[in-house]
């Protein structure tokens, strides 16, 4: 079966309301701009895949492994993606807002621009992660391997560093005039 062909059966099967895709081999496929919010994606392997500007909301992704995959300017915003293997992912400016990326490795992922707000870090490994202008504000880092990390310009506003302590380099400040009503 062609990549073309094997593409147009995916999207066929979703669009006819099936969402269970889990433990499908579906490496090196590209589904850019691909809409598979609610998916069962568990156990996937999509490493290489190009899903660049996919819509990925909502999607279960325990265990998925998209190591070097494309995913800049994707959607996965409320994902699970627990125990995923997202070694050298391309996720420049995706969202992943309140993902729950909880025990996944994020080895050499490139995270530039990305926003994380809210998401779920507890024993990540972000090591030499590139975390360049990351939201990382309200995100769990509980126990996460930051090592060689590159944190530049990335904003913290309650956010739970590895450590445990929390982090407020970034909050909004509110003028005390303009807080009273």
């Amino acid at each position: 079966m062609t990549p073309a062909t094997l593409r147009e059966l995916v999207n066929r099967y979703y669009q006819a309301g099936a969402r269970d895709l889990h433990g499908l081999n579906l490496q090196g496929l590209n589904m850019a701009a691909a809409h598979l919010a609610n998916a069962d994606l568990r156990r996937t392997n999509l490493t290489r895949a190009n899903l660049a500007q996919a819509d990925l909301t909502h999607i279960d992704g325990y265990q998925i492994t998209l190591a070097q995959a494309d995913l800049r300017g994707a959607s996965l915003a409320n994902a699970v993606l627990r125990e995923a293997d997202l070694r050298k992912v391309h996720c420049h400016r995706a969202t992943l807002i309140n993902a729950d990326l909880r025990d996944c490795c994020l080895d050499h992922a490139d995270l530039s621009h990305a926003n994380l707000e809210g998401a779920n870090l507890t024993k990540a490994d972000l090591t030499h992660a590139n975390l360049y202008w990351a939201n990382l504000r309200y995100t769990n880092l509980t126990g996460a391997n930051l090592t060689k990390a590159n944190l530049t310009g990335a904003k913290f506003c309650q956010t739970v560093m590895p450590d445990g302590t929390i982090r407020n380099s970034e909050c909004a400040v509110v003028p005390q005039a303009m807080s009273q009503p």
